[in-house]
């Protein structure tokens, strides 16, 4: 809900601080890069503390985040709320994934990835509804509160989750500098100068040196090095890049192509896009462990570039269209988030399940917050060469051209278990 509940209320934000679209793409940037960056940093103390520490170390975080947010009187200081937010929210969701995959046996698990992908979808489909009716009838500023619930959670998490002493083990703490000095930089170089990405190319040249040379990586080489766990990396970061993209566009389609000047009904419309995908959810999470997770994969990058097609050739027609393009664009969203993580339990052994786990949802994440400032940046660039209505389409238009790579590698995952049963049934 904190990215989709903010996606709504950019057009009042913007208007408050005065900023364009690039500078409010980093109300969702900023969160989802953290997001990203902390998210792993969990996953790797997840073998080092209890995980019940770790998840109420991540609930007091959001909550500090939410206070600060709530009293912000500047966007830097929006800005910071939404950082430390990302701090402890990447916890719970990292966390959820782990506890997951650690608790609960292989021929179940599917079903229960499935239902943790359908609370993140259900978060992303109310994010929009409440988010319109607390900016339109309380103000942005009560967007923040709303994390405060989390609260309730921390008893259950103490009371409920096994506490289990960590292994001991190195930490590789210059390597985890290097890497998001990497990543800052490429941002940086995304956002504000272009001298910003060689630096970033540099930086990464030496992390990838460190981390051959390290005994205990912050990343394992061999993790890179398989073709696979990049073919996944790269469907996670492609997905999420476009569906991010399209929850920061559409409040802003809605607010300036179709004068819905509403917070409140720009949320109602793009909630049952929502609703539908958490409801697909359920059958997908079934389908995982009934026909493979590689399947769902496949059809979750299938629908992908159907929800970009829809967007860029009938976005700017009717308000039906937009809700099309986001019932399908969440569907597959749904379809990746449970099959990613459950394909990654079948692939690595358990003493890299975390580490891959938690390098996944990083790449996930920042290609999600990657996407949001990509996306800003076209927006503001072709408004401000030829202002008009038309921009939200062209950028469409590049995120059906960004899903077909993402088809084409989850078809690779897909036409070689073809060939595994092909082989399987002549034998």
């Amino acid at each position: 809900m904190n990215t989709s509940m903010f996606n709504v209320a950019l057009p009042d934000i913007s208007n408050q601080f005065q900023i364009n679209a690039g500078s409010a793409s980093l109300i969702v940037s900023s969160y989802s890069i953290v997001f990203a960056l902390s998210a792993i940093l969990f996953s790797k103390f997840s073998s080092l503390i209890p995980i019940k520490i770790l998840l109420t170390v991540g609930v007091v975080l959001l909550s500090v985040g939410s206070l600060i947010g709530m009293l912000a009187v500047s966007f830097p200081l929006l800005i910071a709320a939404r950082v430390i937010q990302a701090l402890g929210a990447s916890a719970i969701s990292a966390l959820s994934i782990i506890i997951t995959t650690k608790y609960i046996p292989p021929h179940r698990r599917g079903k229960r990835l499935g239902l943790v992908a359908s609370a993140v979808t259900l978060g992303f489909g109310f994010g929009p509804l409440a988010g319109g009716l607390l900016t339109q009838f309380l103000g942005w500023e009560y967007l923040f509160g709303v994390s405060l619930i989390a609260l309730i959670g921390i008893p259950f998490y103490l009371t409920l989750l096994p506490f289990e002493m960590g292994v001991k083990e190195v930490f590789d703490y210059s390597g985890m500098l290097l890497f998001f000095a990497a990543i800052v930089l490429l941002l940086s170089g995304i956002s504000y100068s272009w001298i910003f990405i060689p630096l970033s190319f540099l930086v990464m040249f030496f992390y990838i040196l460190h981390i051959n040379r390290h005994e205990y990586p912050f990343m394992q080489p061999s993790l890179l090095k398989d073709k696979s766990f990049l073919r996944i990396i790269g469907i996670g970061f492609i997905i999420f890049f476009i569906n991010f993209s399209i929850l920061f566009m559409l409040p802003l389609i809605l607010a300036r192509s179709y004068e819905v000047g509403n917070t409140a009904l720009i949320g109602l419309i793009l909630f049952p896009g929502a609703f539908i995908a958490s409801v697909v959810s359920i059958f997908v999470g079934r389908a995982a462990d009934q026909f493979g997770p590689k399947k769902v994969m496949f059809f979750g990058t299938l629908f992908m570039p159907i929800a970009c097609i829809i967007g860029s050739l009938f976005g700017n027609t009717s308000i039906i269209f937009i809700i099309l393009a986001f019932s399908v664009s969440s569907s597959s969203f749904v379809c990746i988030t449970t099959s990613l993580p459950n394909i990654l339990t079948e692939k690595l052994p358990i003493s890299q399940l975390t580490t891959g786990i938690g390098t996944l949802q990083l790449f996930q994440y920042i290609g999600g917050g990657i996407g949001v400032t990509v996306s800003g940046k076209l927006i503001t660039f072709i408004n401000d060469i030829s202002p008009s209505n038309n921009e939200y389409i062209i950028v469409f238009s590049i995120l059906f051209v960004i899903s077909i790579f993402g088809f084409i590698l989850s078809s690779i995952f897909f036409k070689s278990q073809l060939i595994k049963i092909f082989l399987v049934k002549n034998k």
